[in-house]
C-alpha cells in the first residue's frame, strides 16, 4: 500500500481538474506544480557540504526566540492556506503550535531521523535553487493525511518532516545519511584503558553527495 503524500500528483490533479467546470480546471492545472511521484536518478552528484547546525542544541543556541518563531509562523501560515484541492483548514495554527511540535521533536524528521532545521537553498536573491543534495536538512511542516485526502491541521495529525521525505513517502528510511541526513550516531563506552574517550550521541553521521548512502 502507497504512503500517504503531502501533496497531490499530476494524475490526482488531472482527476480532481475533471470534476470543476473547465475555466477552474484550466485555471488549477496551470497552477499546479506538482513533484514526480518519486525523486529522479540523481545522474549528478552535489555535495552536500558542511551542515548549518549539528544538533538541536546547537540550533538553539545559534538562533534566537524570536528567529525560531518567526520561522515557525512562517510554516503556520502556510498551512493555514486554501490549497489547490482543498480549503481553507477548520483548525488554524499559530506559530506557537508549531514550536511546541519542533520542540517536541527536537528538530528530527519523524520518519528518517534527520535533524531537519535548515531552509531551502536560495540565491542572494531569494532565488530557489537545487535542494535535493540537502533534502533531508530542510524542515517542514507535515500531515500524516494530507489535507487534499481530508486530513486537518489538528496537532494528531501534524508532523514534523524533513523536506525530502515529506515530498516522497516512498523514501521514508530510518537511519539514512543520503541526501545530506545528519543522524544520532548512538553512545559507545569505550574503556579508560583505552586511552579513548566515549562517543557523543550528539555527534552527527551524515552523508556528502547527492548519491550517498
Amino acid at each position: 500500500m502507497d504512503q500517504p503524500r503531502e501533496a497531490p500528483t499530476l494524475a490526482e490533479l488531472i482527476d480532481f481538474a475533471k470534476q470543476l467546470p473547465v475555466d477552474e480546471a484550466e485555471k488549477l492545472l496551470a497552477m499546479a506544480h506538482p513533484a514526480p511521484p518519486a525523486p529522479g536518478p540523481g545522474s549528478i552528484s552535489i555535495a552536500a557540504g558542511k551542515p548549518v547546525y549539528t544538533t538541536w542544541e546547537d540550533y538553539l543556541e545559534r538562533t534566537t526566540a524570536s528567529e525560531r518563531m518567526l520561522w515557525c509562523r512562517k510554516k503556520a501560515e502556510r498551512a493555514n492556506r486554501k490549497r489547490l484541492m482543498s480549503g481553507k483548514p477548520d483548525v488554524k495554527l499559530r506559530g506557537a503550535d508549531v514550536w511546541a511540535l519542533l520542540e517536541t521533536a527536537q528538530g528530527r524528521c519523524e520518519h528518517c531521523g534527520s535533524l531537519a532545521l535548515e531552509t531551502r537553498p536560495s540565491t542572494a536573491t531569494g532565488q530557489p535553487t537545487p535542494w535535493e543534495h540537502v533534502g533531508r536538512r530542510i524542515g517542514s511542516l507535515g500531515h500524516r493525511i494530507a489535507r487534499f485526502n481530508g486530513g486537518s491541521n489538528a496537532p494528531e495529525n501534524l508532523c514534523w518532516s524533513c523536506l525530502w521525505c515529506n515530498t516522497w513517502p516512498s523514501e521514508r528510511r530510518p537511519g539514512v545519511t543520503d541526501h545530506g541526513g545528519l543522524q544520532l550516531v548512538a553512545k559507545v563506552d569505550v574503556p579508560s584503558n583505552a586511552g579513548q574517550a566515549s562517543v557523543s550521541r550528539r555527534e552527527q553521521s551524515h552523508g556528502g553527495t547527492l548519491d550517498g548512502g
